[in-house]
Formats: structure tokens, sequence, C-alpha cells
């Protein structure tokens, strides 16, 4: 049986203060990553990426005009033309690597500013890159946006939007977008959030998430890329998020300098002074393995200890065979084991987490 973790909504009383003092961890992190690389680097692109994210699988529904693909069960894929003339002629002997959130989080925290640093080896032009700001502390919800944008009260953008979507009543989206999108946009575009309606429940938190495209994409992967630690990697990341906005009380002055910032706007900024790259816990990937192997392995490994001599020989066997998988593991899996290392407990037929949470069980 799984037990349920209870998610508080977040709905703070609006005459609460939401301090900068808050003990939970307010988390920065790349969420999307697109670049473009000349063809003749594809074999060892390849190889590169399936160190990271294991065995790729191939198939011809390239996205974007392409012939062909590698992709991974992450959502990753290198989409490409088979033939140099085709790659010459449609996409200027070029390939185009798509590498979403959900693979990118498979990477552990430690090697994220070193995977982008040896990306540089290949030469690549970067299209798209997302970098994202989850406020635990909740200090403004979307919905509380209202009057600053129809008041105008932010400078960095042009237009601002609020996107509320209802189903049978229920509130299940609700955000506020700044600037635009598309071959007409300025290259930045900001979504701020609540993730804890599009995570449903699972992580409690306002995103702030900035798209950088066309120019403004290459510039900020040219300086993340070059980053030499973690440290310095979370501080970059956090200066991409406050530096693309500012809210601020609007009175006709059109210096901005001088305009009154909004509360809430100087607790993000102090955040994003101490913010973390976010560690991915990966509970739900965790739990699908333990799932496959008490319904799938377990009845076998019950069929093999009977047919072992004794339980000496067995137990000896299955370490013997689980060290030879912990030299055949993929990049993906060393990165999860990380995430989750000494992080679980065993008690009375239950999976526990350090925090109490039941992962799985009998």
């Amino acid at each position: 049986m799984i037990a349920q973790k209870v998610v508080k909504t977040g709905k703070t009383p609006r005459n609460v203060k939401r301090g900068v003092n808050s003990q939970m961890k307010n988390e920065v992190g790349l969420h999307w990553l697109r670049i473009s690389i000349a063809r003749q680097y594809l074999p060892k692109l390849r190889a590169y990426l399936e160190f990271y994210f294991g065995q790729s699988a191939q198939d011809a529904y390239g996205l974007w005009s392409y012939d062909s693909r590698f992709y991974w069960p992450n959502g990753a894929s290198i989409n490409y033309d088979c033939a140099a003339e085709r790659a010459d002629s449609v996409h200027n002997g070029k390939f185009t690597v798509e590498i979403p959130g959900q693979a990118l989080d498979g990477i552990a925290q430690t090697d994220l500013h070193l995977f982008l640093l040896s990306l540089r080896q290949f030469s690549p032009t970067c299209t798209r890159c997302d970098v994202f700001f989850d406020n635990y502390n909740r200090s403004i919800r979307p919905d509380d946006m209202h009057k600053i944008i129809k008041g105008h009260d932010y400078s960095g953008f042009r237009k601002g939007q609020i996107k509320q979507v209802y189903d049978s009543g229920r509130l299940v989206q609700d955000e506020a977008d700044f600037g635009k999108r598309g071959p007409n946009g300025s290259g930045q575009y900001l979504r701020i959030y609540d993730k804890v309606l599009e995570s449903k429940g699972k992580k409690n938190c306002i995103r702030f998430e900035v798209e950088f495209t066309k120019e403004r994409a290459h510039k900020v992967f040219d300086k993340l890329s070059q980053v030499e630690s973690v440290d310095g990697f979370a501080t970059l990341l956090g200066a991409l998020v406050g530096g693309s906005v500012k809210f601020i009380h609007r009175n006709g002055d059109k210096n901005i300098s001088r305009l009154k910032v909004y509360d809430f706007w100087n607790e993000i900024l102090e955040l994003l002074g101490s913010v973390v790259i976010r560690i991915p816990t990966k509970q739900t990937d965790m739990e699908g393995k333990y799932k496959y192997i008490y319904r799938q392995v377990a009845p076998t490994l019950a069929l093999l200890r009977n047919v072992f001599v004794d339980d000496t020989d067995f137990f000896n066997w299955l370490n013997d065979t689980i060290g030879e998988g912990e030299l055949r593991m993929s990049q993906a899996q060393i990165n999860l084991a990380k995430a989750n290392k000494r992080n679980l407990r065993y008690d009375d037929g239950k999976v526990i987490g350090n925090d109490g949470e039941i992962i799985s069980g009998f």
C-alpha cells in the first residue's frame, strides 16, 4: 500500500507575512535546452548524451521537418537528416538537440554546469534556454497579480496577462505571463504559475520560469556553460530570473529607478541570493522501480531461491549479480542513485524516506 502524502494548498491569509526566514529551500534550475550543432558532430554528440541518459532509440519522427531522430524515454531527442544533401539544403548542415526539463532533472546537481561546459566542445548554437525559480515561501500567487498587470506595475515587458482554467468549478491552472513568444517576441518570456496545481499537489511552490529564445538564449547558454562552480551556477540562474522583470508602483515618473519596488519582489530578490540548485528527489521514479521489483521480479527471485542448494549459494549469487549490475548502470541510473543516496529505510515491510514518507510497501 502506498501512503498518500498530504500537501497544503499554500493559500496563506493575506495578512500573514511570508518571510525570508522560511525553513524551506527555494530552488533554481534549468528547465529546457534546445541547441543546434554542425552535422559532423552527430556521432560524438549522441555518444555524449548516452553517457548521461543511457541507450537511445531511433525512428523517423524528427521534429522541425528533420527526417530522423535519436530519442530517450526522458523526452530528450537528437533531430537530424539522414542525407548530408538534405541537411545542407533544409537545415543549413545542422541537427537540433531538444532536452526538456524531465531529462535535465536526471542530471545530478553537481554535474549540470559541467554538462553544459562539455557541450561547448561541439560549438553549439543555443536557440532556447529556460531557467526557473521555485518559491516555496509562496511570496505572491498569480491571481494576486491582476491589479499589477492592469496598472502595468512592472518593467522589462510590454504585455502581461492572467491565465486561469477551471474544471467543473475547480481551479486547475493559475498563471501570469509577461512578454510575447514567437518570431515577434523579444526573446524573453516570463511565466509565473502555481506549481501545486500544475503538479497536482506534489510541489507546493510558485514557479517563476523565464524562457529565453533567439540571441538571448545563446547569450544565456554562453554564460551558464562557462560557470566554474555549483554555487556560481545557482547564483547566475537566480540572477537571470531576478533580472528579467521588476515589479514597481508606477506613479507617472518615467524613471524606473526612482519608483518604489513591491515588497514581495524585494523578498524574492533576497531569496534569490541564497537559492540552491534543485536536487530532483525522483520519488515517482523510485516508487515505480519498487513496484516493478515487487510485482515482476520478486516471484522470479523466490523461484531461484528455491532451486539453489541453500540460501548461502543464493545470496552469494544475488550479491555478485548486484555487483555486475552496478558496473552496467547508465548515467541516468547513477544520477538517480546519487539523488536518493542513503535516503531510505526499510521497516515492517515498508520503504520509508528520511522525511517519514512511505515510498512503497507490501
